[in-house]
């Protein structure tokens, strides 16, 4: 009688509400990395978001739940992957970008100043001996 993954959600709020929703449904669930959620939203959503989890033998019930809570008027229609899959695959698209070219900078930063001091000798007026 282990848990398992019914879901990942990027916020935090959104995740507790989901729990709430399938605890009312009679679904023992629970949210995994709040704690760590609370104050390190970038890497939750890098990674896929925190989790729901659920009882295995409630699985099902607790997919079916959230898929009903997901078709409900208001709350977009339901997916697969949830309605916040989206959002999250663009934020983390964008931070991705953002994160390869500050890797480049500070990776290449010792090839350009070895560069430049190469230039800057090979540039200098050349010393006459006495």
């Amino acid at each position: 009688m282990g848990l398992a993954l019914v879901t990942r959600i990027p916020s935090l709020v959104e995740a507790q509400i989901a729990a709430g929703a399938l605890r009312s449904a009679g679904i023992d669930a629970q949210v995994f990395d709040a704690a760590f959620g609370a104050m390190e939203s970038p890497v939750i959503e890098q990674l896929g978001g925190l989790r729901i989890m659920a009882p295995e033998e409630q699985l099902a019930a607790a997919r079916d739940a959230l898929n009903l809570l997901r078709a409900s008027p208001g709350l977009g229609e339901p997916d697969e992957l949830g309605p916040w899959a989206t959002q999250a695959r663009d934020a983390a698209r964008t931070r991705g970008r953002g994160m390869r070219l500050v890797a480049f900078l500070l990776l290449s930063a010792p090839f350009l100043l070895w560069m430049v001091v190469r230039l800057a000798g090979w540039l200098a007026p050349p010393e006459i001996g006495p």
